[in-house]
């Protein structure tokens, strides 16, 4: 078993993050983004390099947020994903792949994922990405946010879900979602708080991924 601890002495909250992949030095690369943007709270984490051995760490621990590769030795990220949300659905789990978000977002988004990011991008987005989740349970970026809006905008609703049709307001905030604006942007522009616009991004996620069948 892969276990790394990485304590940040002096703080009083403690939150505990478990990395799943199969190369060392993506894992090193995670871990000093985590310990240089989390200041505020004692930071354990633990890594794993497979499916056996995250499951393992799991049954061990109870985790603030999981990020997963796709791609493991063994068993894929996939496995992993569905495995995790059989055992622990309330656990988030973060997606961070080599592939491309066109590839995998929406169907690891319908399994139960708590969001989706290339591993190109993750120095910048995966603070704030962890920000979000923990705020509203799922984190959407732009990328993400126009493959929604694409997906809701070429496949009309079936009548299970015709209950469920994005509001002109949700519409709105997944369109600049979409075209890169930041919540606090978004927020200034429609007048609106940034608690207001994160509580739009989560239910339009939820209507878009969960009512909507996007996903052949």
């Amino acid at each position: 078993m892969l276990k790394s601890l990485f304590p940040v002495k002096g703080r009083r909250e403690q939150m505990r993050f478990l990395i799943v992949d199969d190369h060392p030095f993506i894992r090193k690369g995670l871990i000093h983004v985590l310990q240089n943007g989390i200041s505020d709270s004692d930071l354990v984490i633990d890594e794993a390099d497979s499916f056996d051995t995250a499951m393992e760490q799991i049954h061990a621990h109870e985790y603030e947020i999981v990020t997963v590769d796709i791609s493991l030795n063994g068993k894929s990220g996939i496995h992993l994903l569905k495995q995790i949300k059989e055992e622990k659905p309330q656990l988030p789990i973060l997606i961070i792949s080599t592939h491309g978000e066109d590839q995998y977002a929406l169907e690891t988004l319908k399994l139960g994922a708590a969001g989706y990011m290339s591993k190109h991008t993750a120095a910048e987005e995966l603070i704030p990405a962890i920000g979000q989740i923990r705020v509203s349970g799922k984190y959407i970026s732009p990328k993400v946010a126009l493959l929604l809006v694409e997906a809701i905008s070429t496949k009309p609703f079936s009548p299970e879900a015709s209950h469920k049709p994005l509001s002109g307001r949700e519409m709105v905030v997944a369109t600049m979602l979409a075209q890169g604006i930041q919540v606090k942007a978004i927020a200034f522009e429609l007048g609106l708080s940034a608690k207001t616009v994160s509580t739009h991004r989560t239910r339009l996620l939820a209507k878009l991924v969960f009512s909507c069948n996007i996903i052949e």
